[in-house]
This record gives structure tokens, C-alpha cells and sequence, in this order.
């Protein structure tokens, strides 16, 4: 009789449990030094909602401060700190279990549950969370022992009293210890200036909203991703799509950008006959509130996909697209929140109706080639810069707008309120001219605050400036 191949199995198993090499070396390569820092931050956006309870969430209340030095990583919030049974729990686990359901009613856009503990590895050996929920005080140390022991064993839990513990409700993350290289880039100016940068575009619509965020001391203004909506109900306005797709509501809206990009105190309102920010122009994709990316004008958005590759021609495009839910696993958004899942039903069907969006503005860019900007301007004066829900709102009020059960859909072309010239293209010749690309690099960053403007640009530029001090002196001689 022959012996049960079950029983004989039981003498022996196989290791299956990850290592914490995995997850202190190798996961952290999938993410940038930047992105880690972001991650955390979200992470205090999360707890600011959790805060409000199902309500709105005030975030003129609340502060997140990170400062970053050669020795060490802080970043500090109010946002209502990690509840103990939370910290015991799930917190500290590298990923999410199936019970975990925090944040199911929620639009959040964490889902697995690594960001905070990628983020410490990223950047360093030792780390303490110092966090306060409501009178509740204490301290998670992870230390370069606790790292080095290949055992899983549980991190302890220190009450904190005295000048340790947070004067509010709110989360304090320091990481020593810091790697080489991260050090490095944290006495970086240049890496201070895109922290800046990521954070301004990542979390636009927070900071609009009254969320203070300083970075060193010095804090970060949002980026405007608007467009122009007219006041009327006849005046131009956007292309608007609004349609919920297996429980994500997909808002899509695509129009002319307001010339704004980072917020300045010159920023007094639009002015159709300025350059546009290029920045912001091309398309601009949120998850449940964040920035996943900003002003894109590659194939991943569509262009030169069945429409132009994106050129200077399109800079005063803007599309944007926003995907909200409470199922966060089914937004297009990878686990580095930084990145789109180009596979997802979702994202492909809202592709359909950004392409859509976009001939309908490459038409009208057609249609005005080679006449001056300043022909489009009396079209424009009546138009007011409006943030994705704005411009959604507005147009939705228009008769002649699709409504249905929460599908709204407007096409502009259709309803025939976009700007046509009214005489024949003025004539025009084109100008080329070459120079070395030292002295280019200098004339963009005059310009432009950037020295990688495309010289296309540059050019033009350089010709409307030269055309201004012609007619200046012309119109001063004849006076």
C-alpha cells in the first residue's frame, strides 16, 4: 500500500515570509527621495480627514512643517495624530491586511499600506514617530538594531510626557542616521527647490484650500491649474465630461489655461494676450484631491496618439482629469502616487473623452494659426479662471448641457460658442535663425525664469519683444 503523500509532507515546510532586506533596500528603489517625502505628507493629509470625521475639513486649522539638514529628517503635523490601537495594529505593519479597514469611506489614495515605513528606509538607519491623538501621548523608536535583526520582532511603544510631548493632536516623523547620498541631496538647494516644486503641484488643491506647508521655513505657494470660463451662458467655455465608471467619478474638463502657473504676487487675473504658463498646459491628472502629475504633454496623455504630438502651438491648452472614490484601489494611480496605471478600464476610458476634449481645442488653435493673439482678445474679456470643479459647475448650469443622473457632458464645438476668425488668415512668413546654445540657455533664463525653454518659444518671444520696442519708439515720435 503506498504511504500518503500528505502525511510525509508535514515533516517538512518551506520558509515563506518576507525579509526585511526586501523592504529596506529593494522596495525603497521604486521610489524617489522626493516622492518618499510626499508620501509622508499624505500620510498627515489622511489624518487631518480622519480628524473631520465624515465632515469638511477645515485646512486653514492645520500645518505640516519639514525641515531637512545634513543630519536629519523632521516633518510635523496637527492633523490628529495615529490613535493607539491603530499604531499596535496596522500602522507599523510593512503592508495591509485584509481586516484593515481604515479609511473604507474615505477618499483617500493610500491602499497598501508602506508609504511611511518606505519613506524612513529611503533616508536612513534610525527614526522615532512621536505622535499625539487627542490627550493620548507616545513614541515608536525604529532603530538601526531593529533593522539589522532579520526577525520581525515588535517595536515598542514609549509613553511620552513632559517637553517630549506634542503641545496638539498631531504626528512628528525624524529620521538619523541619514544615508550618504540623502544627506547630500538635503544641503541641495536645487533638491529644496523641487520639493517645493512636487509639493506645490502634488498638493495645488490643499494649499488653495488653506493647508500650510513649510519646507525649511519657507512656505510653498500652490500651482493654479485653471481655465477660462465664460461669465454668460452664450460666451466661450471648456469641453466638460462627468461620468461615474465602476464607483470612480471621472470629471474632465479641457479649455484654454489662465496664463498662471506658480502663484506670484504679480498674479493680478488673466490676460489672454500673454504667455500662457507652459507649465500648466498639456494635461493635469488628480486622484481623490493629488496632483499625480502636472501639465503633461507626452504620448501618456494622449498626444500623437490620433491627435498632434504637443508643440507651441498648444501652449494655451489645458485639460484636466480627476478620479474620485472612496475604493481607492480602483484609482489609476501607482503605489508611488506619483504615477499613472495606464492599464486601468478607467483610465483608458476617460482617454476616449480626453481625445475628444483635445481636437475640439487643437481646432480652435488651427483656426486662429498665424493671426495675433491680441484678434482673440475681445472673444476672451468676459471669461473668469476656474479650477476643475468651478468650470464643471458653471457650464453644467448652461441649457444646453447633457444632464443625467449624474452624467453631465458639454461640447462647445457643438454648441458652436468657440471663437472663429472673421477674415482670412493674415499674411505671414516665417523667421529662422540659429544660435549657440550657451547663449540660448541664457536668453530663456532671462525670460522665462528656466534655462530649457524650447527655442521655438525663445524665438518668438525674443521677436514680440524687439516688435513692442519698435512701435514704442514709432508711437513716442510721433507724439
Amino acid at each position: 500500500m503506498s504511504e500518503n503523500v500528505n502525511d510525509t509532507a508535514t515533516t517538512e515546510a518551506a520558509v515563506a515570509i518576507p525579509t526585511k532586506q526586501f523592504f529596506v533596500s529593494m522596495l525603497t528603489r521604486d521610489i524617489t527621495l522626493a516622492d518618499a517625502i510626499l508620501d509622508l505628507l499624505d500620510n498627515c493629509l489622511d489624518g487631518a480627514l480622519r480628524l473631520a470625521n465624515g465632515g469638511d475639513v477645515d485646512y486653514s486649522r492645520h500645518f505640516v512643517r519639514i525641515t531637512l539638514s545634513k543630519d536629519s529628517f523632521e516633518i510635523e503635523d496637527n492633523c490628529g495624530g495615529i490613535p493607539r490601537d491603530v499604531a499596535k495594529n496596522y500602522a507599523f505593519k510593512m503592508g495591509r491586511e485584509t481586516d484593515d479597514h481604515r479609511d473604507t469611506e474615505s477618499e483617500t489614495i493610500g491602499m497598501y499600506g508602506v508609504g511611511m515605513k518606505r519613506a524612513i528606509f529611503k533616508m536612513g538607519r534610525s527614526a522615532k514617530v512621536n505622535t499625539r491623538h487627542l490627550e493620548d501621548a507616545f513614541e515608536v523608536p525604529i532603530t538601526s538594531d531593529w533593522l539589522d535583526d532579520k526577525d520581525w520582532k515588535p517595536l515598542p511603544i514609549l509613553d511620552m510626557v513632559g517637553n517630549d510631548r506634542l503641545s496638539e493632536p498631531g504626528t512628528k516623523v525624524s529620521v538619523t542616521t541619514l544615508y550618504p547620498g540623502v544627506s547630500r541631496h538635503f544641503t541641495n538647494d536645487g533638491f529644496l527647490n523641487e520639493l517645493r516644486t512636487s509639493i506645490a503641484e502634488h498638493f495645488t488643491l490643499f494649499l488653495q484650500r488653506g493647508l500650510r506647508v513649510e519646507v525649511n521655513t519657507i512656505e510653498v505657494e500652490p500651482v493654479h491649474v485653471e481655465l477660462l470660463v465664460s461669465k454668460g451662458t452664450e460666451g466661450p467655455a471648456p469641453f466638460v465630461f462627468q461620468k461615474t465608471i465602476d464607483d470612480v467619478v471621472v470629471s474632465i474638463v479641457v479649455g484654454l489655461n489662465t496664463g498662471r502657473g506658480l502663484a506670484s504676487d504679480e498674479d493680478d487675473g488673466p490676460d489672454f494676450e500673454r504667455d500662457r504658463s507652459v507649465a500648466t498646459a498639456g494635461w493635469t491628472v488628480f486622484c481623490n484631491d493629488r496632483a499625480v502629475i502636472v501639465g503633461d504633454k507626452s504620448r501618456l496623455t494622449g498626444w500623437g496618439d490620433g491627435i498632434p504630438l504637443y508643440h507651441y502651438q498648444f501652449s494655451i491648452l489645458t485639460g484636466i482629469v480627476e478620479f474620485r472614490s472612496k475604493h481607492a484601489e480602483k484609482l489609476p494611480v501607482t503605489t508611488t502616487k506619483r504615477a499613472l496605471d495606464t492599464s486601468s478600464d478607467v483610465w483608458l476610458q476617460a482617454l476616449v473623452k480626453m481625445k475628444e476634449g483635445m481636437r475640439i481645442w487643437i481646432s480652435y488653435t488651427n483656426n486662429w494659426k498665424n493671426h495675433p493673439r491680441s484678434d482673440q482678445t475681445r472673444f476672451w474679456k468676459d471669461t473668469t479662471p476656474m479650477p476643475l470643479r468651478g468650470t464643471i459647475d458653471a457650464v453644467a448650469e448652461r441649457a444646453a448641457a447633457k444632464r443625467s443622473d449624474g452624467h453631465i457632458e458639454y461640447n462647445p464645438q457643438k454648441q458652436k460658442v468657440i471663437p472663429v476668425p472673421e477674415t482670412q488668415k493674415p499674411s505671414s512668413r516665417r523667421i529662422v535663425f540659429s544660435r549657440p546654445i550657451e547663449e540660448i540657455r541664457v536668453v530663456s533664463k532671462a525670460l522665462f525664469d528656466s534655462p530649457d525653454e524650447a527655442p521655438g518659444i525663445i524665438g518668438d518671444k525674443c521677436f514680440e519683444l524687439a516688435l513692442r520696442d519698435v512701435v514704442a519708439v514709432e508711437e513716442g515720435g510721433n507724439e
